[in-house]
């Protein structure tokens, strides 16, 4: 699920990898534009909690899963599992990274090749040792003999054909585009892998991280980011790093556009940041650019405050986006007293 991630992990990477692993079948972390649905859970399998706790997004979380569990997809395809799914097979790094907090290692049968790559990834020991795939191939992730099967829908609609032909359950993903979303995910997940209470305290501590970030840069000035990269592209409305800048205590420069869309220099000039963020693997653009004349008057660069984050919290679509909305606010507010920074959520 991530920079569509991919909203970007490897921003430097995002776009040429978006297109090429789209077109060819490739596993990518989620986060750009992408279709919006809503996946649902049957009646009998709700979000409702006994406890009435909600969360960012509004839902809640029931106790336990009762199976024969059937739900809506976010493709809207019927899912059924007919028992608590162990042999599970993630084809998002997203859902790499959800997984990671929710169950066993053992549990897990596949993860994206995403997972164990450090500018990508905040599981990298946690996937050491399990079967990893780099395309979305359906002869591989068959031939684990999984029990689910989380895709995305940048996934080749043949390859999830083939895959849902034997019978397996895939649930496919299409929503990642903001925080409410990857809360809304993190409880599928939950409710899909039987462990709906163990999802609810995930997003409960989503929650705690950013009210502590929002307090702690409540009453500041709210300087204007732009979110941009090497390939030129900038992160606009709808997008995760949108919403992340809006939670760091700032406001997006870009966010008359829709999703991602690629920006000439004259527009960055007209935009006219206060701070320019990129990823941490896109560091010789981020040099290149306080050194171009073109961007001389703006004035991001003018007063050099141009940064680095670092691109797996920044790309991220899981509890880990957390992360990426206190390393903005770290740049953007570096007199307030943040609370310390995340931790990633895993086992």
């Amino acid at each position: 699920m991530k920079k569509v991630k991919i909203h970007r992990k490897s921003r430097t990477q995002v776009w040429t990898v978006l297109t090429t692993l789209v077109l060819a079948g490739g596993v990518l972390t989620a986060c750009g534009p992408a279709p919006q649905s809503t996946g649902n859970v049957s009646s009998s399998s709700s979000f409702n909690s006994g406890n009435g706790t909600t969360n960012h997004s509004g839902q809640s979380a029931s106790q336990e899963t009762r199976y024969p569990l059937t739900v809506t997809d976010q493709a809207g395809r019927s899912v059924t599992l007919t028992k608590v799914p162990h042999h599970i097979a993630s084809v998002t790094e997203g859902t790499d990274e959800i997984l990671a907090g929710l169950v066993p290692k053992q549990d897990i049968a596949m993860v994206t090749s995403y997972a164990t790559n450090p500018d990508y990834s905040n599981i990298v020991s946690f996937a050491k040792g399990i079967p990893a795939i780099t395309n979305a191939n359906s002869e591989q992730i068959i031939a684990v003999h999984p029990d689910l099967v989380l895709l995305a829908s940048y996934t080749p609609p043949a390859v999830t054909s083939q895959i849902t032909q034997t019978h397996v359950p895939v649930y496919e993903f299409n929503d990642f585009n903001s925080i409410t979303n990857i809360e809304q995910n993190i409880q599928i997940v939950g409710r899909l892998v039987d462990q709906p209470v163990r999802a609810q305290d995930m997003v409960k501590t989503m929650n705690e991280q950013l009210l502590g970030i929002e307090q702690a840069v409540q009453g500041k000035a709210q300087p204007s980011v732009l979110d941009y990269s090497s390939f030129g592209f900038a992160a606009g409305n709808n997008t995760t790093v949108n919403q992340m800048i809006a939670d760091a205590g700032g406001t997006n420069a870009a966010a008359s556009l829709q999703g991602w869309q690629k920006v000439s220099a004259e527009q960055v000039v007209k935009m006219n940041p206060d701070v320019i963020i990129d990823a941490s693997d896109d560091q010789g653009f981020i040099q290149k650019l306080l050194h171009d004349s073109q961007f001389r008057n703006v004035k991001a660069v003018k007063d050099r405050r141009v940064y680095a984050i670092n691109s797996a919290d920044l790309s991220s679509v899981s509890q880990s986006i957390t992360r990426g909305v206190w390393d903005i606010a770290h740049v953007l507010h570096t007199s307030a007293q943040l609370p310390p920074k995340p931790q990633t959520l895993q086992q």
